[in-house]
């Protein structure tokens, strides 16, 4: 024990040096001598590594941990799932898209000719051929009208011909049955 009490003596005489030297600072205001201080913290540090396996394992699964207890954790799985089943509808009307688009881009050579181009040009007269087309168009819709009354009369007609034709057949019936010579048995 030499070793200590030696250990003790030096760190008190350093305490003194570090330590204000106040007539009214005595040893018995110091509330824990620096030995003591060190005692203490070598107890805690001691007790803290007799559950070091615990605390080691809690460690290593510490990113783990984190990890559940982050918020976006699970959003991050969910929104991926979301996003797969969304694309998987959206499946049809992309593979439509895309059809368009390759249709569109074997039709650019057309779009891209002369003939479109003078566009602008013949502005004047695609406009009067759209007013005479529609002017066509309006008479074919007469016309088509007039055709569906006619048909309509025609129906009419063969209807009511249909009905006079089974009325003179049940005439000339009625009267062919009332020509025939009657037979009278004898009973």
């Amino acid at each position: 024990m030499d070793s200590l009490d030696f250990l003790e003596k030096r760190i008190e005489a350093l305490e003194l040096q570090i330590l204000p030297k106040n007539p009214n600072f005595t040893n018995d205001d110091k509330t824990q001598q620096i030995t003591d201080l060190l005692l203490q913290t070598q107890t805690m540090i001691s007790s803290a590594l007799s559950c070091r396996e615990a605390i080691t394992s809690i460690l290593q699964h510490m990113t783990t941990i984190n990890e559940y207890l982050d918020p976006a954790n699970g959003e991050n799985e969910l929104e991926i799932e979301a996003k797969r089943h969304y694309l998987l509808e959206l499946y049809p009307e992309l593979k439509d898209t895309v059809k368009l688009i390759s249709t569109f881009e074997n039709l650019t050579p057309y779009t891209d000719s002369g003939s479109i181009l003078k566009v602008t040009e013949l502005t004047d007269k695609l406009e009067s051929l759209a007013v005479s087309n529609l002017k066509i168009f309006e008479e074919s819709q007469e016309v088509t009208q007039k055709t569906v009354g006619a048909l309509q009369q025609y129906n009419d007609i063969i209807t009511s011909i249909k009905v006079l034709f089974a009325q003179l057949d049940q005439a000339i019936t009625d009267l062919e049955a009332a020509l025939l010579p009657k037979f009278v048995t004898e009973e």
